[in-house]
C-alpha cells in the first residue's frame, strides 16, 4: 500500500517532464547562422533544448579533408554565443537528416510531444 503512494502517476511524470523542456529557437537561429559562416559549411541545422546546444553541418568537396578543423570551428563559434550552453558539432549525415527533423517538430510544436522530441534529441547528442 505504502509502495503506490511514493510513485507518482505515469501521466503526472510527462507533465512535470515537458514543464521542464525548454527550446530556444532564437538561439538555434544564432547557431545555424554561426556555423553556415564558417568557410567550407553549405547548410547546417541546429537546436537546442534546455542546456545544449547541437549543431549538424555539411561539408563537401574538398573541404571534407578540412573537417576536423571546421568542425571546431563550428564548434568554439557557436560556444561563444553562449558559454553557459553544452555545445554538440557533427558533420554526419544521418543525424543531420534527423535534427533537421526535429528542429522543424520543435518550431511547429506539432505531431510530437515535448518528452518525445527530447529523447530523440538525447539519442542525436549521445551519437555525435
Amino acid at each position: 500500500m505504502q509502495n503506490s503512494l511514493k510513485k507518482p502517476q505515469p501521466d503526472q511524470m510527462v507533465n512535470q517532464d515537458e514543464k521542464q523542456i525548454q527550446i530556444n529557437l532564437e538561439l538555434a537561429e544564432n547557431a545555424k547562422k554561426t556555423a553556415e559562416a564558417v568557410k567550407g559549411v553549405k547548410e547546417s541545422t541546429a537546436v537546442v533544448i534546455n542546456n545544449d546546444i547541437s549543431t549538424a553541418i555539411k561539408v563537401s568537396g574538398f573541404d571534407r579533408l578540412r573537417l576536423k578543423p571546421i568542425k571546431e570551428e563550428v564548434h568554439n563559434n557557436i560556444k561563444e554565443l553562449n558559454k553557459d550552453y553544452n555545445v554538440h558539432v557533427t558533420s554526419d549525415k544521418k543525424l543531420y537528416m534527423q535534427l533537421k527533423q526535429i528542429e522543424k517538430q520543435s518550431s511547429e510544436l506539432q505531431g510530437e510531444s515535448l518528452t518525445d522530441i527530447l529523447k530523440k534529441f538525447n539519442q542525436i547528442n549521445k551519437n555525435m
